[in-house]
């Protein structure tokens, strides 16, 4: 047998995708969770921590039809395992960061419309600065896991950010009920939150019934209260529900960044503003690191410029 043929650098590449295949199903539990979060079939995983146990010589993992269970070697393996692929990927971004340009791809993700009207300017901006760097930009309403699906970045507006990533608010999410001057003209304006129910508010279902609305009992109050409001039209999509305002169907509920072109033009009239409650923000959520890679860190912060006082009317 030749030197070559027992050289370490020959089973490093196959004993590294076992490391990984590892480590992630003891993170996320179970094979088929960990097969989604690596883009693999859970036979492939199980495949490479089998070569990984082979080249090793001892067991890892205890394997039931229900149970599994880190062996003492196991936990020994994860232990060093972990600061091994940590250590692996800082200079992977070390190496990386040296370089004044991002290059790679960079996964983002954000809700379809916002992402459509806010975020898609930025990432074209971005791209232009940053020639060497692809972008993939999944637009969808969908619930998802950000890190399970392999994001870099993902913009959610929400008022409570999850602790387990870092949150950089870009704005808040400020709305405004709105409705079509011919609509005012011929219905009346509302002058109080009560108002509303003898006018047609235009209802937006997407995951739940949009049939409450809330309101500040008064102008600048924290006081808030819950109103039953009701209408002839309802639509999952907020792009209709913008639709059906312009139209002059009745009073909507929409996001400031969509329609504050059209108050400022006058195709819209800003209904109630002193009543209507912003209950959450928009922010550019990513995975904790001690090494955030650079394209990152860069792309967040040109949300954050992005974003910064332009939904102000």
């Amino acid at each position: 047998m030749s030197r070559e043929s027992n050289s370490p650098i020959i089973d490093a590449p196959a004993s590294l995708r076992g490391t990984v295949a590892f480590v992630a199903l003891v993170d996320a539990g179970s094979f088929s969770t960990a097969a989604d979060r690596l883009g693999l079939t859970p036979s492939s995983v199980s495949k490479l921590i089998a070569r990984l146990e082979a080249h090793l010589g001892v067991r890892l993992v205890q394997r039931t039809t229900r149970t599994m269970q880190l062996t003492e070697a196991g936990q020994t393996y994860l232990e060093n395992a972990r600061r091994i692929l940590e250590e692996i990927g800082a200079v992977e971004r070390e190496i990386q960061n040296a370089d004044p340009r991002p290059r790679g791809l960079l996964r983002v993700t954000a809700p379809s419309v916002l992402g459509h009207v806010r975020v898609l300017p930025i990432v074209f901006a971005f791209q232009r600065k940053n020639p060497d760097l692809k972008v993939h930009l999944d637009l969808s309403d969908r619930i998802m896991d950000p890190i399970g699906e392999g994001m870099d970045v993902a913009i959610r507006m929400t008022s409570a950010p999850p602790p387990s990533y870092v949150a950089r608010k870009l704005d808040d999410d400020s709305r405004v009920l709105c409705a079509s001057p011919s609509y005012l003209e011929q219905r009346g304006t509302p002058r109080s939150p009560g108002d509303l129910a003898s006018h047609d508010c235009v209802l937006f279902t997407a995951d739940n019934p949009g049939t409450t609305w809330q309101f500040r009992k008064a102008p600048k109050s924290d006081d808030v209260t819950s109103l039953n409001v009701s209408g002839r039209l309802t639509v999952g999509s907020i792009l209709s529900l913008r639709d059906a305002a312009l139209a002059g169907v009745g009073i909507a509920d929409l996001p400031r960044y969509l329609v504050q072109e059209d108050v400022r033009k006058g195709r819209l009239v800003s209904v109630l503003p002193r009543f209507v409650v912003n209950e959450r923000s928009v922010f550019a959520l990513y995975a904790p690191s001690r090494f955030t890679p650079q394209k990152v860190q860069l792309f967040v912060e040109a949300l954050v410029r992005g974003f910064g006082g332009n939904l102000r009317p």
